[in-house]
């Protein structure tokens, strides 16, 4: 189903401490060169305790100013994000008090490193609402808060950092297509669990007590989930991959183009060699897949709007250009939607 789906501004935001490769060789057995090799990160930004919903201001902010308008102007806040800084209440409720969008109503996602693509689609569907003119879609994320620092294959990969985007049906652009997946079966190739109180008033529930993985039912507790990010990185190479190529051909089927016609792929930032496996199974030219991993690191659901907005204040976004924007993360999910910009 076509939507309308214009960008009507955008904006990002780094917090200003930058830890370059070289500084993980202080804290784990590590290289600049054996990081830039295996992911393309040299660098990357993180919090020095702002909280998670202080960087998201700040990208909105941005995106108000881009779009030339007032908070009070917004309809509905969407905000994504893996890594809140309170249970309740939510980022997008209280992103919505300090902006005073009083118009607006506020709904948190939380589909990890997706949840940027699935605002998009999320934010079309309720601009066909005519009593929506305006959505703010921040993605914001503090990674520094989940990452296990002694774990050397995991900890040189993340960042923190936000992204924000205001979207409206009043314009040229459509969202074309879209695929959202979920498979919850490959669930604990991805994990980070919240800390655990047992209440006063009888035993927690054994380990080995709980559901375990039995035909078709995959288990609900993984003996290796910790407060930090686990992750199985051959098994969540190869999900991530087949879910960009995937998502891609099923997009642009569905709106009736090829691959070869796209402008733009705008991928989640996490792994050069994700992106150059999946841009070879399309047939796609590097120069069409916009990355910023080399300066930003992975910032979960933040990094395809950080792409976003570089790519679009760098002046390479232009009304008329065919762009597909792809998530994969934990959950398993993954989501692309096709967008005319």
């Amino acid at each position: 189903m076509q939507m309308k789906l214009t960008i009507a501004g955008s904006g990002s935001y780094l917090p200003p401490t930058t830890v370059e490769n070289r500084d993980f060789t202080r804290i784990v057995d590590t290289s600049d060169e054996w990081i830039r090799s295996r992911t393309g990160i040299c660098r990357r930004h993180f919090s020095d305790g702002e909280l998670t919903v202080e960087m998201g201001v700040k990208a909105a902010e941005k995106a108000l100013a881009d779009a030339d308008l007032a908070a009070t102007d917004l309809d509905l806040i969407l905000v994504s994000s893996v890594t809140p800084d309170y249970v309740t209440p939510t980022i997008s409720c209280l992103l919505q008090g300090y902006l005073g969008a009083d118009q607006a109503f506020a709904l948190d996602i939380n589909v990890a490193c997706s949840g940027f693509v699935y605002g998009l689609d999320l934010a079309a569907r309720y601009l066909q609402d005519p009593a929506i003119h305006h959505v703010l879609l921040v993605a914001s994320e503090k990674l520094s808060r989940v990452t296990d620092f002694t774990d050397r294959s995991t900890c040189v990969l993340f960042g923190d950092g936000a992204a924000a985007v205001v979207l409206t049906a009043d314009g040229p652009g459509q969202e074309l297509a879209s695929c959202l997946k979920a498979d919850g079966r490959q669930a604990q190739a991805l994990t980070a669990c919240y800390p655990d109180r047992n209440h006063p008033f009888g035993p927690a529930l054994a380990p080995e007590n709980s559901p375990e993985s039995s035909g078709d039912q995959p288990a609900l507790r993984f003996p290796q989930a910790t407060p930090f990010i686990h992750m199985d990185g051959r098994e969540v190479y190869r999900f991530a991959v087949s879910s960009i190529e995937q998502g891609i051909r099923t997009v642009t089927d569905r709106a009736g183009y090829q691959v070869e016609q796209l402008d733009w792929l705008i991928p989640h930032q996490a792994n050069n060699r994700i992106l150059e496996a999946a841009a070879k199974r399309l047939g796609l030219p590097m120069s069409k897949v916009y990355s910023c991993l080399e300066e930003i690191g992975n910032t979960s659901s933040s990094s395809v709007g950080i792409a976003l907005d570089r790519c679009r204040q760098a002046g390479l976004l232009q009304t008329g250009q065919l762009v597909a924007f792809s998530g994969f993360g934990g959950g398993l999910t993954h989501g692309t939607i096709l967008v005319k910009i």
